[in-house]
């Protein structure tokens, strides 16, 4: 597929691209007044929220004794130590990259974010179980489908044109997607503003 349009950033503009963030979210009308924010931004956010499900459940905090709790802690350090590769917004260039991410080899974001069941585990260790279930039940999953910034364009035309050929071949021929079938986008730890917002899909 790749070398079916050798020459495609030559003939054919940067088409403007509808990206989809898988999240759960409280509030989601938040998205359309503050857009996506960057983890950087978002982490305070997260862990006032898991601080204040679990003080609503009683469960007190637990010393960082454990290997889960250990391990998760690495997992938080590393995520936070360099916006650029990990501080997103990420989003999926297939909406049904989403919806069935098991289909693309995806985690599923509007399941649990990684990050809040990361802060639940590292600050509450087994009790993390019961304080994430309370989060689902609170919480709606949703897909944030935005418009790709016009000063990120770190994914070729060509890689967009051949990706999406790849994945209408696939379901046109009643293949399951596979992992070539989506491209995961970041925007490299800034903000994804208001005005760039879509629409706000509930699942």
């Amino acid at each position: 597929m790749q070398n079916a349009f050798p020459n495609a950033e030559l003939f054919i503009e940067r088409p403007t691209v509808h990206w989809f963030h898988g999240a759960r979210s409280m509030n989601p009308d938040d998205y359309i007044t503050y857009g996506i924010l960057p983890l950087s931004e978002m982490y305070p956010k997260i862990t006032r929220m898991v601080d204040d499900i679990a003080c609503k459940l009683s469960i007190k905090v637990k010393d960082c004794t454990s290997d889960i709790q250990r391990h998760n802690k690495w997992l938080t350090e590393l995520k936070l130590s360099d916006a650029r590769i990990h501080g997103g917004p990420f989003a999926m260039l297939m909406f049904e990259a989403s919806t069935t991410p098991q289909a693309f080899g995806c985690h599923d974001y509007t399941d649990e974010p990684e990050i809040v069941a990361n802060y639940a585990y590292v600050k509450y260790d087994n009790k993390a179980d019961i304080i994430l279930e309370e989060y689902k039940r609170l919480s709606i999953p949703i897909i944030v489908e935005f418009l790709e910034p016009s000063n990120n364009d770190s994914i070729s035309v060509k890689l967009l044109i051949t990706t999406a050929i790849h994945y209408l071949y696939r379901i046109i021929h009643n293949e399951e997607p596979g992992l070539h079938s989506n491209i995961c986008f970041s925007n490299n730890g800034n903000l994804i503003p208001s005005n760039l917002i879509v629409g706000i899909h509930k699942i």
